[in-house]
């Protein structure tokens, strides 16, 4: 009998039900009295509430009065960078058809025209509009069961994402410049893009150390010849779904995108104005970090970092400033849950010993970080008490997270990647995000705010535009609810 009651509980939790079968209103309650789901909660542990001693925080926590300013112009403007993402089924049902939209958005933001905007304590709309310019990238890419003639859906994603990023580009620097060009210059170096990178295997056969350029290329093995592109060094069709959802493929691509897109940006004043990096504040939505199967990107954006630090200093020009901001996550969750310890105008250094035992519950050894960062996290709790959880990179460059090491004595020693030292820009970014704060939203930055709203593909109405555009687009039946409202209305035969 409790075999049969086990069974009925799959079937009434819905998720393996048939068509038009509804769970029962008491369905839960097999599962809720079941001695091994209790067994199992009474084991299991959750983030604490506190830290313990309070000395754990407090010894790591610093004035940022007290660190040192690298010598640079008062930052004259922000360019923020953030995107959004949305997959869409053209056709519910199986085979069920998937398309992904992306938006990327990248906001100019003066900042003394933008501080100007708030003279009479209250912000002039009209002049935080004239503080601002914004370019937007939008691109679509297939999902499930969506084919070009004669290739896989999967081969089908690989060759749109590399149109997507080929087409997808900027032109305030003088010519145009892609994400692709983007891609290559963290392969060459500042203000050259490399003519070729290295593939770690043919997506096709697995062949390893396939050479491609920017305009593609095809496999040197004899029985493949598998046509090759740039984009497929970031090995997004690893994760992709012939017959599913690939919502987690879509936000990866969008991440690169983004990340990319500030390249783009960077690398275009090196070339144009070296001169103006020093006056600006790039941020990004998110930590300055790549992650999933792209991961070893993230050596490409260290190295670009350090070649761009030390090309300036032969020049006497300071590096621009570089932060990430998140807005969610367990380090933000965590900031919330020490704020009080930590006083107004504070940051935190957050060492890897500390993060493997308070945030990411690893062994004290574990090496934090060495696979997908090229910044490092700082909890920053700023002059008007919001926590910011922000990621900057080091100076001129490095590795922001070395391997943990032990003294004789068995305690830890301070790594120099865990020296304030290490980041001399780290002050002047937290004075400037300290001036540019929002009540918009909790522990929010304007520069941010405008870029997220700038790139927000809405729910609701918005979705079922999409959803619309890509059945049309696909010549497939129109959701009959989501047309209806956007019919124009008949008009009667007097012009009523």
């Amino acid at each position: 009998m409790r075999r049969l009651v086990c069974l009925l509980s799959i079937r009434e939790g819905g998720e393996m039900s048939y068509e038009q079968e509804r769970a029962s209103r008491i369905g839960h309650v097999p599962t809720a009295l079941s001695p091994a789901v209790v067994d199992a909660m009474e084991r299991w542990q959750t983030p604490a509430l506190e830290v313990g001693e309070p000395e754990h925080i407090t010894r790591r926590v610093t004035a940022i009065s007290s660190l040192q300013r690298d010598q640079r112009p008062v930052p004259a403007f922000a360019i923020a960078f953030d995107g959004s993402n949305q997959e869409v089924e053209a056709r519910p049902g199986y085979p069920s058809v998937r398309v992904g939209y992306i938006q990327i958005a990248g906001v100019y933001v003066d900042i003394m025209k933008f501080l100007g905007a708030n003279r009479s304590g209250l912000v002039d709309a009209r002049e935080l509009e004239r503080a601002q310019v914004t370019q937007t990238v939008n691109s679509v890419l297939p999902g499930s069961n969506v084919f070009l003639s004669g290739i896989t859906g999967r081969d089908t994603w690989r060759a749109e994402f590399d149109r997507s990023f080929s087409a997808s580009s900027i032109t305030d620097f003088g010519s145009s410049f892609s994400l692709t060009d983007a891609l290559m210059t963290i392969h060459g170096r500042p203000g050259a893009p490399a003519s070729s990178l290295t593939l770690s295997k043919c997506p096709t056969c697995g062949a390893a150390g396939q050479r491609v350029t920017a305009s593609g290329g095809a496999c040197t093995v004899a029985d493949c010849m598998a046509p090759l592109y740039p984009t497929d060094v970031l090995r997004g069709y690893e994760e992709f779904s012939e017959d599913g959802e690939n919502a987690l493929t879509l936000t990866r691509a969008m991440n690169m995108a983004e990340r990319l897109l500030l390249i783009s940006y960077i690398d275009g004043f090196y070339r144009v104005a070296p001169e103006r990096l020093a006056q600006g504040i790039f941020i990004t939505d998110g930590p300055l970090a790549v992650y999933g199967p792209a991961a070893p990107m993230k050596s490409k954006f260290l190295d670009y970092w350090t070649k761009l630090c030390a090309a300036l200093e032969q020049r006497n020009i300071a590096p621009p400033l570089l932060v990430g901001i998140e807005k969610t996550g367990r380090f933000v969750d965590h900031a919330r849950v020490i704020e009080r310890h930590i006083p107004d105008g504070h940051v935190m250094m957050l060492d890897t010993p500390y993060i493997n035992r308070y945030i990411t519950n690893k062994k004290p050894e574990h090496h934090y970080g060495k696979d997908e960062f090229y910044g490092r996290r700082f909890i920053y709790k700023t002059t008007t008490s919001e926590m910011l959880v922000v990621t900057v990179p080091r100076v001129p460059g490095g590795h922001p997270y070395e391997a943990p090491l032990r003294g004789h004595d068995g305690e830890f020693i301070q790594l120099p990647s865990e020296q304030y030292a290490s980041y001399p820009t780290l002050k002047v970014t937290l004075e400037t995000l300290d001036r540019m704060q929002t009540q918009l939203y909790p522990n929010a930055v304007i520069p941010v705010a405008l870029a997220h709203s700038a790139s927000s593909l809405p729910l609701g109405t918005g979705r079922s535009v999409l959803t619309l555009l890509a059945q049309k687009s696909l010549g497939m039946p129109q959701d009959s609810i989501g047309l209806s409202r956007f019919k124009p209305p008949k008009q009667s035969y007097n012009g009523r």
